[in-house]
């Protein structure tokens, strides 16, 4: 079975791990032995904390990830953070390299620019909002 392990596709057969729900715990028998892990359910994914590491297990995505969203128009968040400017409105009219709105993460601001001369088909967020890794942002129409 292959999913996304923090963006890596992994053969999860492969590992020559043995997973068996316990309660509220997993319980993951390995050749090294058996280790007790805790899932929770992100919306597509799953969040999993197993040995003292945190990892996000997913599906391969049909959403465009990188330049095929910002292609398509999507603007997509690339990781966990709060929107902390958003300079446009829906339906606004917007030219190819203008700053649209504003997402801090880590400590550093990143700004989403339109990819294309267009209109703001969607904007799914306000100042202050947080979001999630690979929330729709914003959607840009061509012109």
């Amino acid at each position: 079975m292959k999913r996304f392990v923090d963006g890596d596709e992994v053969d999860l057969d492969e590992a020559g791990a043995e997973v068996v729900r316990a309660g509220d715990r997993l319980m993951v028998r390995t050749p090294e032995g058996t280790f007790s892990a805790v899932a929770v359910s992100q919306g597509d994914a799953v969040l999993v904390s197993y040995k003292g590491r945190q990892y996000r297990v997913e599906k391969k995505s049909t959403r465009p990830r990188g330049a095929a969203a910002a292609s398509s128009g999507q603007l997509l968040a690339p990781m966990p953070g709060q929107i902390v400017d958003v300079r446009v409105a829906e339906g606004e009219e917007v030219k190819k390299g203008q700053t649209l709105l504003v997402l801090e993460a880590m400590k550093t601001q990143q700004p989403f620019n339109a990819p294309f001369d267009g209109i703001v088909k969607n904007l799914g967020v306000a100042k202050g909002d947080q979001v999630i890794d690979g929330a729709i942002l914003a959607v840009v129409e061509p012109a």
